[in-house]
This record gives structure tokens, C-alpha cells and sequence, in this order.
């Protein structure tokens, strides 16, 4: 692609001052886009701004604030996002992470739950409006870092927030099935408009998502580095699905990705659970919309 690619395009990079959201929105920073990088902590967030202007010389870069575990400040975000942004052609939903123990939020969510689901299905439905605004011609995107640990656990229904048998794994796990099933259903839901969702594992990559779960996530963190891809190899499908021209990306269809190619999805990651998972977020999110 050339170096004007995405010139005039917006793009929204959640999780975006480090790891593969950071390498990301600087790569469509480099392709000309307009990138809003949202981002938990501000001073992190200002570094990742001015890292991005400095190195890709485009300074239609913006800084947008939001606490993941809360709905609320989500909430906010994403109204301040439609005020400035009416028309966004890309949202990447990559934030996220994984914790030791289970805790709940003040608003009374499991902290994975809402971080890693709750919070990306309450962002992407509040800015439709300013997506839909960018379908026509070329395609709109929407793309959902999930992870091939989506096959550690099928989702219950009557435990959502893993009140019996929390572990690390399973709760990241379940998170990321979650967001596979969310592109499902959302490109089900899209049928006949001009937007394409999708989703990804990125591999294990060396980013500090290892050092922030439990023993065992931090055990096979310690193990695995050495063997782990770089950033810059992590992002790569995150990159083509969200920008590229290839056929295959912009057919994508709420199917799930790897290394550039469409994966295989866990057995029980159906179309009825994503249907009803999506039916179950709207009645916990309503009161933030």
C-alpha cells in the first residue's frame, strides 16, 4: 500500500499505547489516516500520541480516554467520540486483558467480563450511527482481537462473570470467544450494509499481558518467550484486516482469522450462542446506551 493509503479515513484503536494496538495505529498513521487512539491511562496514551507524530510525520492523531472495567466512562468516551468523528471507517476493538483473581467491578460486572466484552460490544453499538455513516463505496470495518483461547472454555449462560471455577485462563478464555462470537452475530445483524466484521488471534505474542494474569498465565509466559512473536508479527492480520484491499479481508464476513487466513473455530462456538450472547449484552449494556 502506498504511503497515502488511508489519507481521510478514520480509524479508532482501542488498547492503543502499547503492544499490537500502539504498532497498529502507528502502521495507519504511516498509511495516512486520521487515527483516535483510546486509551486507559492519559500519560501513556499522550506518550503514544506524540511517538506516533514523531515517527510517522501525521499529525491527525487524537487521544480519547476510557476505564474498560467501567461501562460508564465508556459510555462517555464513545459519546465524545461521535461528537468529534461522525464518520469512522475502521474500529479496531483491541483492548483488553487478564487477571490474576477474580473481582468485580463498582458496577457490579467480573472485571474480564466487562474489560474484555461488555465494554468493546457497548463501544461498537454506540458508534454504528458514525459507522454506517462511512459504508458505501468502500467498505467500513470492524475488527475484534480475539485469541485461540477462545477453545478453552464454552460459555455458561448462567454464569457469565465465573462466579464457580474462576481461573485466569478460563475468564481471559471465555472473553475471547466472546469476541469472536460478537463479529459473528454483528456481521449477521449488518447483512446488506457495507461493513464487514471480523476477528483474530494474533498468536502469543511478547507483550505484558503475561505479566498481568495468574501464576499459570505468568509460568507460560516465562516459558514460552523465547518461542513468542515479535509485535510487528502479531499485528500483521490485525493490519490486513482492518486496511487491506485484498479480496479476502474485504470479504471477511464475521469470520475469525490467523496469520492471515481464515482459522478454525472452536466446536461450540456457534451461531445460536452468538445470538443469544448478543441478546444478553444488550440487556446488561441498555442502561449505558
Amino acid at each position: 500500500m502506498s504511503q497515502a493509503a488511508l489519507s481521510g479515513k478514520n480509524y479508532v484503536v482501542t488498547g492503543a499505547n502499547s503492544g499490537i494496538g500502539l504498532f497498529s495505529a502507528r502502521r495507519f498513521a504511516q498509511l495516512g489516516a486520521n487515527v483516535a487512539l483510546v486509551c486507559r491511562n492519559e500519560q501513556r496514551g499522550r506518550e503514544a500520541v506524540t511517538e506516533i507524530i514523531a515517527t510517522t510525520g501525521n499529525a491527525n492523531i487524537s487521544l480519547y480516554l476510557a476505564d474498560f472495567s467501567s461501562l460508564a466512562s465508556v459510555s462517555e468516551m464513545a459519546d465524545n467520540l461521535l461528537r468529534d468523528i461522525p464518520k469512522i471507517d475502521v474500529l479496531c476493538n483491541n483492548a483488553g486483558g487478564a487477571n490474576g483473581s477474580r473481582t468485580v467491578t463498582e458496577e457490579g460486572f467480573e472485571t474480564t467480563f466487562v474489560s474484555n466484552h461488555l465494554s468493546s460490544f457497548l463501544l461498537t453499538k454506540k458508534l454504528l450511527p458514525a459507522i454506517l455513516n462511512a459504508a458505501g463505496e468502500d467498505l467500513a470495518r470492524i475488527v475484534f482481537t480475539s485469541s485461540y483461547g477462545h477453545f478453552n472454555s464454552a460459555l455458561d449462560f448462567n454464569d457469565l462473570g465465573l462466579k464457580e471455577g474462576y481461573s485466569t485462563l478460563k475468564a481471559y478464555g471465555r472473553s475471547k470467544l466472546m469476541n469472536l462470537l460478537t463479529a459473528r452475530e454483528l456481521q449477521n445483524r449488518l447483512a446488506g450494509k457495507s461493513v464487514v466484521a471480523s476477528s483474530f488471534h494474533p498468536g502469543a505474542v511478547r507483550t505484558p499481558i503475561w505479566k498481568k494474569g495468574g501464576l499459570l498465565a505468568r509460568l507460560l509466559g516465562l516459558i514460552l518467550y523465547p518461542f513468542m512473536k515479535s509485535v510487528a508479527q502479531g499485528s500483521a492480520t490485525f493490519i490486513w484486516l482492518a486496511s487491506s484491499e485484498d479480496r479476502a479481508s474485504k470479504g471477511a464476513d464475521g469470520h475469525y482469522f490467523y496469520e492471515g487466513k481464515r482459522a478454525d473455530t472452536a466446536k461450540f462456538a456457534t451461531d445460536e450462542d452468538a445470538k443469544r450472547l448478543w441478546q444478553k449484552s444488550e440487556e446488561l449494556v441498555a442502561p449505558y446506551c
